[in-house]
């Protein structure tokens, strides 16, 4: 088996060994070495025992940050990035086009960030340094920009401004790596991958009239028939109502999880369903109104794991950097969960409104003993906020420590597409076309569609259409 060997300069130990383990450990699988080298300026990269000498050096950028500058607006990338037209060894790897962003490096020639020499490349993109930057979400560190919901907005972001938000950015940097690699040990391999679809449903309102007034439930009739002028669904939600007092709750209109899975099941998928256990007494405006305890939502997870489809952690609108919210509601899931005989080996799932603050939120659920997170996505647009459609370990960088919490990026929900508040795609035409442009350039890397769809806007036969097509586009 190939070793590599890696010698870099003497500083920022803890990121570098970090970020060693993803690009080749997690993501290549490859297996490494890492030493303090001679160069203070580059790192080398060269394979063990190998009598020709060759090796790769690459600039450094964000590593050669003086660390009174680390966490500083001084040391976020300068604006505009340049963009590389890609050099001609790198014609056939995967990548979204020819012109890729620099996040952090350096020309070496003629507008080159690469050049071959008697032993071996040189490249002047900090692959390392960038793809660092965009798994940790460095930046949402250092800038204070916030929306209303105390999230880090997409337009603040260095990719959406820099126009790369919907390229895998940190995909295409491990390629131009790889194919390096490649160039100069061609015996290398690297870790078998295949695409995959994952879905999911954050489970705000289960039901759509359970606790509802007359007035509330006549109100949402009335937008039945004359915004989505669906008058079926009207009527589902009016006989729901009524039902309720013969605790027939399973007309209700949103109880849409059978069909969900059914659609999962039909491309051989899992779907995952990531459920609320907000406190009474903290539960805010924007929470679902429903109980984990409710016997129509135990027997609801018990269905869900029966099928062969996860049951999750959905954390709530206030509990993103409040410890003893997390460790409530994780606990209060685990407790039904264990009750209802539903044994899974791993438990993960995604906060509310997408409410992730980083590292905090990725702290507090490794601290709660969750396995992984699925909250990294903008709520107004789609694309990679990490940069990635591989899932990986977490990085805290307030801490600089590595997390044993796996990060698996979402890439679209069916909200950001269709909110008239976000990126407002009126036509079906529109939604199909984002998504396949979306799976167009995660299939190339072998990547992970993350897709997330609700279960309350499954209710109406129009929305039922296009989640089965949407599936059916992005299937594997």
């Amino acid at each position: 088996m190939t070793e590599l060997l890696i010698e870099h300069p003497p500083t920022y130990e803890p990121e570098r060994r970090y970020i060693y383990d993803v690009m080749f450990g997690k993501f290549l699988g490859i297996t490494y070495q890492a030493r303090i080298g001679d160069d203070p300026c580059t790192t080398a990269i060269s394979v063990c025992g190998d009598s020709s000498r060759k090796h790769i050096i690459l600039h450094e950028a964000l590593f050669s940050t003086p660390y009174e500058k680390w966490l500083t607006g001084e040391s976020l990338p300068r604006q505009p990035l340049d963009k590389w037209m890609v050099h001609d060894a790198f014609r056939d790897i995967p990548r979204v086009s020819s012109d890729i962003p620099v996040i952090y490096g350096q020309h070496l020639s003629e507008n080159s960030y690469y050049e071959e020499f008697d032993g071996g490349i040189r490249l002047g993109l900090d692959i390392f340094g960038s793809s660092f930057f965009m798994l940790t979400r460095y930046e949402e560190v250092v800038k204070s920009d916030r929306d209303e919901h105390d999230r880090f907005p997409a337009v603040a972001s260095l990719a959406y401004q820099e126009g790369f938000l919907e390229r895998p950015i940190v995909n295409e940097y491990l390629e131009i790596l790889w194919a390096c690699m490649k160039r100069l040990w061609p015996e290398v391999n690297r870790r078998r991958r295949e695409y995959e679809v994952l879905l999911s449903c954050d489970v705000d309102s289960p039901l759509a009239v359970c606790g509802k007034s007359w007035s509330d439930v006549l109100l949402s009739c009335g937008a039945d028939m004359l915004r989505r002028r669906d008058l079926y669904l009207s009527g589902r939600r009016f006989y729901a109502f009524c039902c309720q007092g013969r605790r027939n709750l399973d007309v209700d209109p949103y109880n849409t999880f059978d069909f969900a899975m059914n659609v999962s099941e039909q491309y051989g998928l899992a779907s995952a369903f990531y459920f609320m256990a907000v406190e009474d007494d903290r539960r805010t405006e924007f929470d679902g109104l429903y109980s984990i305890e409710h016997a129509w939502i135990r027997k609801l997870m018990r269905r869900i794991s029966r099928r062969g489809h996860e049951v999750g952690f959905h954390g709530s609108y206030g509990a993103s950097v409040d410890r003893t919210r997390i460790e409530y509601e994780v606990e209060a899931l685990r407790a039904v969960m264990q009750e209802e005989g539903i044994d899974q080996p791993h438990i993960g799932g995604r906060m509310h409104y997408l409410r992730w603050s980083g590292p905090c939120t990725w702290r507090l659920w490794e601290d709660a003993g969750l396995d992984y997170d699925s909250s990294l996505a903008f709520a107004e647009h789609t694309g990679f906020r990490s940069g990635s459609c591989y899932s990986y370990p977490v990085f805290d960088v307030t801490t600089r420590q590595p997390l044993l919490l796996v990060e698996k990026p979402l890439i679209t929900m069916e909200v950001s597409m269709l909110s008239p508040l976000y990126m407002n795609l009126n036509a079906e035409g529109e939604v199909y076309n984002k998504v396949s442009s979306l799976r167009e350039r995660i299939r190339p890397f072998r990547g992970q569609f993350v897709l997330l769809w609700h279960n309350n806007n499954l209710a109406a036969k129009r929305q039922r259409n296009m989640f089965k097509e949407v599936v059916a586009i992005a299937k594997p």
